[in-house]
């Protein structure tokens, strides 16, 4: 370790780059893992069960793909903040 000090302004503390790059990659892996279940539970409780066309569920898995970027992008910004203070 250098006595520079690091881009959050401390000296010997944490990378900015890569606290954000580790909480990004966790909160995105939890993401997929939940967009996993939904796209699951929904392909067995309307394409199977309900015998709903798939391309009338089709739509709901790409709205639901992009409502997740919220649960990505905010929570990778306050934890990341919050571990760099």
């Amino acid at each position: 370790m250098s006595d520079e000090p690091s881009p959050n302004g401390e000296k010997g503390g944490p990378n900015a780059a890569l606290v954000v790059g580790i909480v990004f990659s966790t909160i995105v892996a939890l993401t997929v893992i939940a967009y996993t279940v939904t796209v699951s539970a929904v392909n067995l409780l309307t394409v199977d069960l309900l015998a709903y066309p798939i391309a009338g569920v089709a739509p709901f898995v790409v709205i639901t793909g992009a409502i997740l970027t919220i649960p990505i992008m905010i929570p990778t910004a306050l934890i990341s903040m919050k571990r760099l203070s």
